[in-house]
């Protein structure tokens, strides 16, 4: 412990059994004071070889802080000393996935041209789905489990999928609007199919 305050970087803290963050050092802070963590969370940042007990980092040297207390609350779980994953990036979530998942109904209109193709999309927004979650857990982030909302209603389930993700992430909405004007745009050209088909 070099320093009297932990930095301001992104953190990484243990949750139960996984990794979850990045987070800031003040969201480390706020859960070290609610007793979300406590005695014994293993955590780790830029710089740190290994993760390491909170106990022994910065965060023990603030003022107010309860990790000092030897008899005070100890994680439930304390795991063998995690290592960072080689192929997790711990910048920003890509948002290629959710493009796509967006602009996905103005695409696939091209397949409601065939017949017996409402499978075909169905697997198309299962695959994207899953893309999309492993892109999110590749950050060291946990994935919501929303996205089950975009394989079981397909482009009904999108925006309800992209407005989750959106408030868990990064509260860009942007792809949740486009994914709204998207699913317009896609019935009223399957409507004027339909009305061109009658007349």
């Amino acid at each position: 412990m070099s320093s009297t305050r932990a930095t301001e970087s992104a953190w990484h803290y243990q949750d139960g059994a996984q990794a979850a963050g990045p987070v800031s050092a003040e969201v480390i802070r706020q859960k070290i004071q609610q007793g979300t963590i406590r005695r014994g969370t293993l955590v780790w940042t830029d710089g740190m070889v290994n993760w390491a007990a909170v106990e022994s980092t910065p965060f023990a040297n603030e003022s107010g802080s309860t990790l000092n207390n030897p008899y005070a609350a100890t994680s439930a779980a304390i795991l063998s000393p995690m290592q960072p994953s080689a192929d997790v990036i711990t910048g920003p979530v890509s948002d290629t996935p959710a493009w796509v998942i967006a602009t996905a109904p103005l695409w696939l209109t091209l397949l409601t041209l065939l017949p017996g193709t409402s499978f075909v999309s169905m697997g198309i927004y299962i695959g994207l789905a899953v893309w999309d979650r492993e892109t999110i857990k590749k950050t060291g982030r946990t994935p919501s489990n929303a996205y089950w909302w975009a394989i079981i209603l397909g482009a009904f389930g999108a925006p309800i999928y992209l407005y989750l993700r959106s408030r868990r992430l990064d509260g860009k909405m942007s792809y949740f609007v486009t994914s709204i004007v998207s699913l317009v745009v896609f019935f009223l050209i399957i409507a004027g199919i339909a009305m061109a088909a009658r007349g």
